[in-house]
């Protein structure tokens, strides 16, 4: 495994003279675009692709109409969108950017998306001599907009070198985990770690507030504990207010877990509890909490415990 910090990386090693080409981005989501904007303030030459109209400033950038004009002439391509489907749709639909992607180019898919999907469409970029990494990303929209998020990725160490400048723009930690595959399945490990633990404490607050000591009391002693996280800390104002403005959609958490699960299955890896938490993000999203803060699956719970919001 190769551990690199980014952050310590010589300015020579992570400039866009070093890069020596054009980037382009696709994906202009709430992690995409803090992701993006990073790149060009480095001083990278980038295009840019969203499959809907989004108002941010991308300073020099081009914008491109299609996912294929976006791509042409790019030394490397980086898909920061919210599935599997979607990566597939920006790659192979209409429009898509292998109809303008050079053989030789270097796709990178920052998204959260299945193994096996992974491998698919690696296997089919190979097929066009395009060589396909998977680097997807750890940590939220604040890491993004700091430039500070952690990158797991498969692939060849050759194609991680190419664009490893343009990595440094983004993340302050690069793991190298094996070939295309290992990015995707490490994302997944972390997520459902992060999933069963927000889930955990949302079973907990459920029983704190109907026994009568209150989740406020049972946040103060866990607070005090070993057990307690800076995972916990950042949550902790929005189980209090039960306010969930997004910062993880609960909507990707439940399809992260689904997949980690059917990755599990395939390795005949038990997962009783990732399957449970997966019901119960489920069961969140049927009561409308879709584009909520995943943390919003206390709420949920308290619910189903019977108990009143506040």
């Amino acid at each position: 495994m190769r551990d690199l910090d980014l952050a310590a990386l010589p300015a020579e090693e992570t400039s866009p003279a070093r890069y020596g080409g054009r980037v382009a981005w696709l994906g202009l989501g709430a992690m995409g675009t803090p992701m993006v904007q990073n790149v060009i303030r480095r001083g990278f030459e980038v295009t840019v692709y969203n499959r809907s109209a989004r108002d941010a400033d991308l300073g020099p950038a081009r914008r491109a109409q299609t996912p294929a004009g976006a791509v042409e002439g790019a030394k490397s391509v980086h898909l920061m969108v919210s599935d599997g489907p979607a990566v597939r749709e920006l790659l192979f639909g209409s429009f898509g950017a292998v109809e303008g992607l050079a053989p030789g180019t270097i796709v990178v898919n920052h998204s959260t998306i299945g193994v096996d999907e992974t491998k698919q469409l690696a296997l089919e970029l190979a097929d066009r001599q395009v060589e396909f990494v998977d680097a997807p990303v750890l940590g939220s929209v604040q890491p993004a907009q700091a430039g500070q998020l952690v990158i797991v990725a498969g692939g060849s160490e050759a194609a991680l070198r190419e664009v490893t400048p343009v990595l440094a723009a983004i993340g302050r930690k690069l793991y190298h985990l094996g070939p295309v595959g290992s990015g995707a399945a490490m994302k997944l490990l972390v997520n459902a770690y992060l999933g069963l633990v927000v889930e955990a404490a949302g079973e907990c607050m459920a029983a704190a507030d109907k026994s009568g000591l209150g989740r406020a009391a049972f946040l103060d002693v866990l607070a005090e504990t070993g057990m307690w996280s800076l995972l916990l800390a950042g949550k902790r104002g929005m189980w209090l207010a039960d306010e969930f403005p997004a910062s993880f959609a609960l909507k990707h958490m439940t399809k992260d877990l689904r997949l980690a699960a059917t990755w599990y299955a395939q390795q005949s890896v038990p997962a009783p509890a990732t399957l449970a938490a997966h019901a119960a993000y489920l069961e969140a999203q049927a009561h409308g909490l879709a584009d909520d803060d995943m943390a919003a699956v206390a709420r949920s719970l308290r619910q189903a415990a019977g108990v009143n919001a506040g």
